[in-house]
Order: C-alpha cells, then structure tokens, then sequence
C-alpha cells in the first residue's frame, strides 16, 4: 500500500415600489375620481409585477450564466499525463486534485494499468524525503532537479513493497523497497489514481518485490465492475494516513 512519507512536525426576488399621484380636477364627481384613482393604481401595481418577474428571470438567467462555464483543460504536458490511454480522462476534484475517469465501462478482474517510477531502499526514500535526516550530494541534487522541473516532494506517491528473507538476499528478516511515482517525468497515469475506502474503491493494487526483469512491479486490477462516467479509485491502506487525517 501507499507509504505517506510525511514529517509528522504537521432565488432571490427583488422588491419594487411605485408611487402614483392622482389629483382629481374639480369637475370630477367624486365616485369617478375613486374609481380613476383604483384603475391606476391597480395598473401600476400589475406593471410592477411584470418589471419584477423579469427582472428576476434575468438575473437567473445571469446567475446560470456565470456558473456554467466549463473547467479549463488539463495539460497534458508531462510523461505521466501523456502515458493516459485514450478510454481515460484526468479530471479535477474539489479538495483531491486530478483524478481519473473511464469513459467505457470496466469488468472486474481486468488489468487496470501499472504503477511505475523511481525505486528506492527505504534508506534513500526516509534521507530524501524526512528533514530529520542527513542528506548525501546526491539526494540535495535528487532533491534540486525536482525544484528545477516542478516537480513536488511531499512523500504522498511512495508505494511499499515487503522483500521476505530468501537464500539469494541473505536477509534476517522482511525488508521494504518503494516505488516513487510523485515525479512526473519518471511515473505513468496511475499516479492520479485517488483514494477511497472500501466498499467505495473500484481497482486494488498487486505487487511483486522482484519481476521478470529483476525490478519490483506493481499494478491496479478492478475488484468490481465499473461503470462509465466513475473515477478510478483503490484504498491508500493504513499507512499513508496521519493522526488527524480526515480519511473518506
């Protein structure tokens, strides 16, 4: 699952009014200036009520105006956004960032894509990525083609993987590798895949500490069928998550 590498230092109607003045002259009987007098007033008051209900329905109008327009698109301007295929969209969430839609529908069991990037010992990934700790030439150089490329370094795309104790690796006990999908220009679309806790998640991740080409691979299948129009999603697992952290 995902490894956090972060420092734990931490209708509105508007209202009219008009005033009719009506003096009636002498030669008026009084009845006929009354009933003069109701006629306007009536009229002016109907006038009114057609000056308000278009009013209103122009600033309705106006209202649908101004929140309609379409979000800007997305550049496609880095490898990892350029690896998207075509059946995928990247699409901006509120409080998530990019995320991805299918635009055709997914059955469960079927290969999602893989998730790739830099590999690191968890040495490298807690010295690059903690401020605790002493950085080597090569991790202020790491860190600086980063700043350099615009590329972030928050630690929030580190993916863990368990290596057990084998006869080839002479280890004593489980140790972790991690792929690092955060930099752009070293990690493919799967990088935009958001969280979501179960029964909400449609894509579960697999891993393999050592592939057919002596690298660790990790990759998303579906657990469910999903439909079009719905975002691609897989649980971060315990241990991305800080205390505090508001997790849906």
């Amino acid at each position: 699952f995902l490894v956090h590498q972060r420092s734990h230092q931490r209708h509105f109607f508007p209202c009219y009014g008009t005033v009719v003045a009506y003096t009636p002259s002498s030669t008026t009987p009084k009845s006929a200036a009354s009933n003069a007098l109701q006629t306007s007033s009536t009229a002016s008051y109907l006038d009114s009520l057609s000056i308000a209900s278009q009013s209103t329905a122009q600033i309705d109008d106006n209202s649908h105006a101004a929140a309609a327009p379409p979000p800007p698109p997305v550049p496609m301007d880095t490898p990892a956004r350029q690896s998207l295929p075509a059946h995928l969209t990247l699409h901006p969430f509120p409080n998530k960032g990019l995320g991805v839609i299918t635009t055709i529908p997914i059955s469960k069991g079927e290969f999602i894509g893989e998730y790739k990037g830099e590999v690191f010992t968890e040495q490298v990934k807690d010295r690059r990525y903690l401020s605790s700790q002493t950085k080597t030439v090569e991790d202020e150089e790491w860190i600086q083609s980063r700043i350099e490329r615009g590329q972030s370094l928050t630690g929030c795309y580190v993916y863990g993987i368990t290596i057990p104790p084998t006869k080839s690796n002479n280890f004593e006990q489980n140790q972790r590798i991690y792929v690092d999908a955060e930099d752009e220009y070293q990690s493919l679309w799967t990088r935009f895949l958001n969280h979501a806790s179960p029964p909400n998640n449609n894509c579960n991740p697999k891993s393999v500490h050592e592939s057919y080409n002596g690298e660790p691979r990790v990759w998303f299948v579906a657990c469910r069928d999903i439909e079009v129009g719905e975002e691609l999603c897989f649980d971060y697992g315990d241990d991305y998550w800080l205390e505090g952290d508001d997790v849906v």
